[in-house]
């Protein structure tokens, strides 16, 4: 077998630019030793409206959340799965505080009941999924701030006992290789690479992260592509292509609709629609 860690790791960071863009009062945490974690990615936080419904919609990234309703009269919890294309996810709760946990793909702190393959793209009740104590919801959302709330889940999660077993080793170690490549890797190369079979690989792929090795590293490109071509106001589509992996324009623009189902030119008049909108309503 190849040393496994023989490659040089780079960061992976997954984007959800629509809860934010589509909910109030919203803020996050990245954990302070983010770029080395490999569990946590983000906490946040955000409020609903109390006048309409709230309808936030994922796109691909390979995580999982655990999203908390902070509603005293009415506290759950679930499991929030990343979709296989951009979706919108079932209406929210009006009027109330929403608290977020967003999981790397690779992370190895909770242990799910059943394969990802079978949860993917769902949101499911967070006590059918995974062995918790039923008290974390109602302490969770008994907390009068974020602060408190992301204390609260660090300590209990520390308590919790979980295990990986060397399965999902495996698994973070080919993902950290696909990161590594920036998502321009074949499943050949993983197993040649890994010193397992393609098949094996694929498999536990699926089990753990609910995504083949080769949709997972698509949708790693377009990850690290769509922040930049977001939120750079002076990025040039062509940089994002090669610093991406993409053949050319016409293979991003397919990757990009392939997953958003919009063009990426489409997706940016959007964000950029409701970012002037967002900042117009505010008081000078």
């Amino acid at each position: 077998m190849h040393n496994l860690l023989s490659f040089q790791i780079k960061n992976y960071f997954p984007f959800q630019p629509e809860i934010q863009l589509n909910t109030n009062s919203y803020i996050e945490y990245k954990p302070y030793h983010y770029s080395e974690n490999k569990d946590i990615a983000l906490f946040y936080q955000f409020k609903t409206n109390d006048s309409c419904r709230t309808t936030l919609s994922l796109i691909p990234d390979g995580c999982f959340d655990i999203l908390f309703c902070c509603n005293q009269k009415n506290p759950s919890s679930f499991l929030w799965t990343s979709p296989i294309e951009r979706r919108k996810q079932p209406t929210l709760q009006k009027n109330s505080v929403y608290f977020g946990i967003r999981f790397f793909p690779e992370q190895g702190l909770i242990k799910l009941n059943y394969p990802m393959k079978e949860l993917l793209d769902k949101q499911i009740p967070l006590l059918d999924v995974i062995s918790l104590d039923s008290s974390i919801i109602e302490r969770i959302s008994s907390k009068e701030s974020f602060l408190e709330r992301i204390r609260l889940f660090e300590d209990f999660i520390q308590i919790a006992d979980f295990h990986v077993n060397n399965n999902q080793k495996i698994v973070d170690f080919a993902i950290k290789k696909i990161y590594s490549c920036n998502g321009i890797i074949n499943i050949k190369a993983l197993s040649d690479h890994l010193g397992y079979s393609e098949q094996y690989i694929r498999r536990k792929f699926e089990n753990y992260i609910g995504f083949s090795p080769k949709q997972f590293s698509q949708i790693v490109r377009f990850q690290n592509s769509l922040d930049g071509y977001l939120l750079e106001e002076n990025s040039e589509l062509l940089d994002i292509i090669h610093d991406n992996g993409y053949y050319d324009q016409a293979h991003f623009i397919n990757g990009f609709k392939k997953l958003m189902n919009i063009t990426p030119k489409q997706y940016k008049k959007r964000f950029m629609d409701i970012n002037f909108n967002e900042a117009s309503l505010k008081p000078n």
